[in-house]
C-alpha cells in the first residue's frame, strides 16, 4: 500500500479512538461535577469497561503493525513523522500490560476517586488509606510491564515530562533549596503583610459573576469552553473547541477561586490555541505536563499577580463587593496576592513558598518507589514534612495528605512538574518581554496580544517536540532555572524590602 494509504488507514482508527476519548472524557468531567453521586458505582463500571474496549483497540497487533510501518516510511512529512513518534512512544507506556490489570486499575482509580472526596470531607485519611495502598501496589506491579532502560520512579517521572529523571529533578531542587529556602527564611522574618480584608465573607454567588469578567478579560472563548465547579480545579480539554475549566468557590478566601480561574483557564488557551492542523492528530493534548503547568503559571503568578492585570478589573471587583473591598486600594490587593507566608494548601500557596509544596511530594513519591519510607506512615510523614520545610504542622487531613486529589488517580509523577513548568514560565516571560510590553498590554486591555505571542511561540504546536526543542523554538535558549530563581528574588527583595 502506498504512504497515503495507510495514512488514511491509520487516520481511521484514530477517528474511533477519539470517540472513545469523547465519551470517557465528557462522563470524567461529568462524575467530578454535576452528575448525581448515586449513579457513581452504575457509571464507573461502565467507563472501566469502556476504557477496556479502548485498550484493545490501541493495542491491536494489526494497529500496532499499521502504526510501526509508516514510521518506517522515508515519504512522512515533517509533522506526521513527529505524531507517530509521540504515539509509539506513549504506547510502550501500556501496550504490555494485561487488559484484565488495565481494567482493573481504571475501575480502582474511579473508586478511589470518590472515597477520596469523601474521606476530605469527613477528614478521615484511614478512609482513603485502603485505595492509596492498593493504587501504590498496581503501580509498582505495572512497571514490571514497562520496557526500557528506565526504572522505578524515574519511568512515571519520564511519562509527564519526557527525559526527566530523579537525577534532573534532584539538581533542579537543590537549586531551589540553596536560594530560596533562605530567602524565605528573611521574608518570613519581615513585617507582615495585610491579607485579613481576602478573608472575609465573599458570597460564591457573586464571586462567580467575578470570574467571568475576568474570563473575558483573559478573552476565553465561552463558545468554546465552559466553567463549571467541583472539589479540586482541574482543566479537561475534549477538543480544541471544548475547554471545560473548573473551580471551587471558598466563600471565606476571595483569593482562591480567582488564580485558580485564571490557572485552568491557562491550561485550556495552551489547547484551544493548538493550530488546526494539529487539532484533530494525536499531539493536540500530548504536550508534557510541565509544558502545560508553565502556561497555567504564566497566567496564574507572572500575569494575574502583576498589578496591570488589575488595571479593568479591580475596580469592577470593588463593585461586586462594596462592603468587603471599599477601603482597599488596587495596590493593598496587588501586595495580599502576592504575599508570602509558609501555609498549608499547595493550590492557595504563594509562588515563593510554594516550590515546597512540591519538594515535599516529590521526595514523599521517591520514597515510595525506591522504598526508604513506610508507606503504612504516608500521614505522619507528609506532617513531618511540613513541618521540616514550612515549620507548620496540618492537624486535620483536608489540609494535609488529602488536600490533592492527583494520587487518587494514581498520578505519580506529575507533582514535580509544577515547579518545573513555574521554572519554564520565567523563561517564556522573559522572552515576551523582548517583543512586548506586557504591563502596558494587560493596562490597555489587550490581553489578546499577550495570547498570540504565546499562540505563536508555544501553544500552535501542541505536543509535537519534547519540551527542550519547545523551550530553544521559543526562547532560542536551553531551559534555564535560574531565571525562576532570580525572578522570584527579585520581586519579593523588593515586595518585603529586603
Amino acid at each position: 500500500m502506498t504512504t497515503q494509504e495507510l495514512w488514511k488507514k491509520y487516520e481511521e482508527q484514530r477517528f474511533k479512538i477519539s470517540a472513545y476519548d469523547l465519551l470517557l472524557s465528557t462522563t470524567y468531567y461529568d462524575a467530578d461535577t454535576i452528575a448525581p453521586v448515586k449513579g457513581r458505582d452504575y457509571r464507573n463500571e461502565r467507563m472501566a469497561y469502556i476504557s477496556g474496549e479502548l485498550f484493545d483497540i490501541e493495542t491491536d497487533p494489526e494497529f500496532i503493525k499499521l502504526r510501526e510501518e509508516l514510521y518506517r516510511r522515508d515519504d512522512l512529512t515533517f509533522t506526521q513523522k513527529q505524531i507517530l513518534k509521540w504515539e509509539l512512544k506513549d504506547l510502550e507506556s501500556f501496550r504490555y500490560i494485561p487488559k484484565d490489570v488495565f481494567v482493573e486499575y481504571s475501575e480502582l482509580t474511579m473508586k478511589a476517586n470518590v472515597v477520596w472526596k469523601q474521606a476530605k470531607n469527613a477528614d478521615d485519611y484511614k478512609m482513603f488509606e485502603p485505595y492509596l495502598l492498593k493504587i501504590i501496589d498496581m503501580n509498582k506491579e505495572m512497571l514490571k510491564y514497562r520496557p526500557g532502560e528506565l526504572k522505578g520512579y524515574d519511568v512515571y517521572l519520564s511519562d509527564y515530562e519526557p527525559g526527566m529523571t530523579i537525577e534532573k529533578y534532584d539538581r533542579f531542587f537543590d537549586l531551589i533549596r540553596e536560594k530560596l529556602v533562605p530567602l524565605i527564611k528573611k521574608v518570613s522574618a519581615a513585617s507582615k503583610i495585610d491579607t485579613a480584608f481576602a478573608y472575609q465573607f465573599y458570597p460564591a454567588d457573586v464571586q462567580r459573576k467575578m470570574m467571568y469578567k475576568i474570563l473575558d478579560y483573559m478573552k476565553f472563548d465561552l463558545e468554546s469552553g465552559l466553567m463549571g465547579e467541583t472539589e479540586h480545579p482541574f482543566t479537561n480539554s475534549l477538543s480544541k473547541h471544548d475547554n471545560r475549566i473548573t473551580t471551587h468557590y471558598y466563600e471565606n478566601s476571595l483569593l482562591s477561586s480567582i488564580f485558580s480561574v485564571v490557572h485552568e483557564a491557562g491550561h485550556a488557551t495552551y489547547n484551544y490555541q493548538v493550530s488546526d492542523e494539529l487539532a484533530e492528530t494525536y499531539v493536540f493534548d500530548n504536550m508534557s505536563s510541565g509544558m502545560h503547568e508553565s502556561q497555567s503559571r504564566l497566567m496564574e503568578n507572572y500575569l494575574a499577580r502583576n498589578s496591570a492585570f488589575w488595571d479593568n478589573l479591580y475596580p469592577q471587583m470593588q463593585e461586586l463587593f462594596p462592603e468587603q473591598l471599599k477601603d482597599i486600594s488596587q495596590q493593598q490587593f496587588i501586595n495580599a496576592a502576592n504575599a508570602a507566608e509558609c501555609s498549608l494548601i499547595r493550590t492557595d500557596a504563594d509562588e515563593l513558598t510554594y516550590p515546597l509544596h512540591i519538594l515535599i511530594r516529590y521526595e514523599i513519591e521517591k520514597g515510595i518507589f525506591d522504598g526508604s519510607i513506610d508507606v503504612n506512615d504516608l500521614e505522619n510523614i507528609w506532617n513531618n514534612k511540613y513541618e521540616e520545610y514550612l515549620g507548620i504542622r496540618p492537624q486535620k487531613a483536608s489540609e494535609g495528605i488529602l488536600q490533592d486529589v492527583h494520587w487518587s488517580g494514581g498520578s505519580f509523577g506529575y507533582f514535580p512538574t509544577y515547579a518545573l513548568g513555574s521554572g519554564y514560565a520565567a523563561q517564556f516571560v522573559h522572552a515576551m518581554r523582548k517583543d512586548l510590553d506586557i504591563e502596558k498590554c494587560m493596562h490597555d486591555n489587550e490581553f489578546i496580544k499577550i495570547k498570540e505571542w504565546l499562540k505563536e511561540h508555544i501553544h500552535k504546536y501542541g505536543g509535537l517536540y519534547l519540551p527542550e526543542e519547545q523551550i530553544r523554538i521559543a526562547t532560542g535558549e536551553d531551559f534555564d532555572p535560574n531565571y525562576y530563581i532570580e525572578y522570584l528574588t527579585e520581586k519579593y527583595t523588593k515586595l518585603y524590602n529586603l
